[in-house]
């Protein structure tokens, strides 16, 4: 373990450049030389400050035409059953399928920067092992993961490697044990081959950092890549990983799935382990519970987490996580699909893509037989509010005191959100916070029940990904507050027909403000659109066949 971070009364800490310098240097060394894009190439693919480098790992040469097959043509359940049968009966060995995940990854990150910890070497290791192991035992029945490449946000603690989670005062400190999460995956027979990247103090929609930089959205690189999960936000987008791991407390999953154009999937709070993660925040702070969840190509593939995750007893894992087995339950028989649709928030109109695909995703509802009713959300500046004042709740006073013990600046986009100042909560401060969160809680409860319906749709936010830097939207937090699960459905791209509307802003001057970052579809090129569908707390099972069933629908 290095000590190069250490401080006593009469030594400074050594100068965070260094560090940095270091951790990026480590990280590049880790890609081989026959993955690296030549310098010239990669120029070339990033000259355009709107560059959508999707196309990279596919035009690059890098990939043989085995990867591209394995890494472009199928989501995970496609990919574990293809494991499954192995290369005798037209499948794939787990080296094979790991060692393309790990080329793409490679790409993704030159591209994107995307990655923090690379662990290619051990993950073709362990794909090796488990290929021995089959070949020993042929007949044994296989782990549900077995062989499949999996990604985790850097917070996630793996052996021998750091969760410095965007701060220098983490760096060059290995992780000794794993968090509860990829302890299970393991057990299921996963394989981890990246960590990936986050904001400095996890509390920003902008993967930045003093320790590795930004990740950049790969659709269009002037805009937001998302955070906090913007590093497997935009790895899954490049399909250097078909299915990842993310955490979520105020849009964390959803954000970058939004931004990116994934699948994203915000489960209940104690429903998948969330335990020994790393963490910016004062170890025991009350409030919002964060939660783990999956991003993917396909909701079927995050559905099919959280099936394995809920089957599993994650409890043994994690001693929050609830005992709400996976059901197997089915489709509603015999009754078309109820889903309130949320047209806006009250707060913030729609922009022109925004609210162009809200329309096309209810009119082809509609045509499906899908009943629609009309919600409208309470006070929601009220709801929001409160959960703002959650993310206050200890003046961000330990990730500041981090900050300062390495001598490390805010980047931007903390400085922008805000929460570094005020004076934090007193108990009865606290006392109060509970009471509120307990009256937003029943306003909607109540306004569910009264609604009659399988799951609310609305959009995550009223806009696309904006601009690096410019994110300051917060109502995705209200789901959080009330800790109703939610994901995130891609539904297309910004069109040349999403041009500006000079007059469409409906509720004021912060709207107006908001809704005029939108400068027209050239800008926003390549941009994602997408819908959030949203269930009641702890039916996740639920959610998941209402998404999967509306999926379904929109991306047939």
């Amino acid at each position: 373990m290095s000590t190069s971070t250490t401080t006593t009364a009469t030594s400074a800490p050594e100068p965070w450049q260094n560090i940095a310098q270091r951790k990026q240097a480590q990280r590049a060394s880790l890609i081989p030389e026959a993955w690296r894009i030549p310098e010239a190439k990669l120029r070339e693919y990033t000259a355009s400050p709107t560059a959508n480098v999707l196309h990279v790992p596919s035009d690059c040469g890098i990939l043989s035409s085995l990867d591209r097959q394995i890494t472009e043509s199928y989501d995970a359940i496609d990919l574990l059953a293809l494991l499954a049968k192995g290369p005798d009966a037209g499948g794939f060995t787990s080296v094979e399928v790991v060692t393309a995940f790990c080329k793409r990854a490679a790409i993704a990150q030159q591209v994107t920067n995307c990655v923090t910890e690379i662990l290619f070497e051990s993950a073709i290791a362990r794909a090796e092992e488990l290929d021995r192991q089959r070949a020993a035992n042929p007949s044994a029945a296989l782990p549900p993961l077995w062989g499949l490449p999996i990604s985790l946000k850097d917070c996630f603690k793996v052996p021998g490697v750091d969760a410095s989670i965007a701060m220098i005062h983490f760096a060059e400190k290995p992780s000794t044990e794993y968090s509860a999460l990829p302890q299970l995956l393991l057990s299921l027979g996963a394989v981890f081959h990246c960590k990936t990247n986050v904001p400095q103090t996890m509390m920003t929609a902008d993967s930045d950092s003093n320790v590795f930089g930004r990740t950049m959205n790969p659709n269009n690189r002037a805009l937001t890549a998302g955070g906090s999960s913007g590093g497997e936000g935009a790895l899954v987008a490049m399909r250097g990983s078909i299915l990842g791991v993310g955490s979520d407390i105020a849009g964390s999953i959803r954000i970058p799935s939004h931004c990116n154009g994934t699948y994203g999937f915000k489960p209940s709070a104690n429903i998948v382990p969330y335990a020994g993660q790393a963490n910016p925040a004062a170890d025991g702070l009350a409030g919002i519970l964060p939660v783990a969840g999956p991003l993917a190509t396909s909701f079927r593939s995050c559905r099919y987490f959280m099936q394995l995750v809920m089957s599993s007893q994650p409890w043994k894992y994690d001693m929050d996580c609830l005992h709400i087995p996976w059901l197997g339950l089915k489709p509603p028989a015999g009754r078309n699909l109820r889903i309130g649709v949320i047209n806006d928030d009250g707060l913030f109109t729609p922009t022109p893509p925004q609210k162009r695909t809200l329309e096309e995703a209810k009119a082809k509802l509609k045509a499906a037989g899908v009943e629609l009713v009309d919600v409208q959300l309470p006070n929601l500046m009220e709801d929001v509010a409160v959960a703002w004042a959650c993310f206050g709740m200890e003046a961000s006073r330990t990730a500041l005191g981090y900050l300062a013990a390495a001598g490390e600046p805010k980047i931007k986009s903390v400085e922008n959100i805000g929460l570094t100042g005020g004076t934090g909560m007193t108990i009865e401060d606290l006392f109060a916070w509970n009471v509120a969160r307990s009256k937003v809680e029943a306003k909607h409860r109540d306004l569910w029940v009264s609604s009659n319906v399988d799951a609310y749709i609305n959009l995550l936010v009223p806009h696309t990904a904006p601009r690096i830097d410019t994110w300051t939207t917060v109502v995705q937090a209200l789901w959080n507050l009330i800790d109703y699960p939610s994901c995130i459905i891609p539904t297309g791209k910004v069109s040349e027909v999403d041009v500006v509307d000079p007059n469409g802003a409906k509720f004021g001057d912060a709207d107006r403000a908001l809704y005029e970052q939108y400068t027209g579809p050239e800008d926003f090129k390549g941009a994602p659109t997408s819908i959030q569908v949203i269930g009641l707390r702890q039916e996740d099972e639920n959610l998941s066949i209402v998404a999967e069933m509306i999926d379904k629908i929109l991306n047939p």
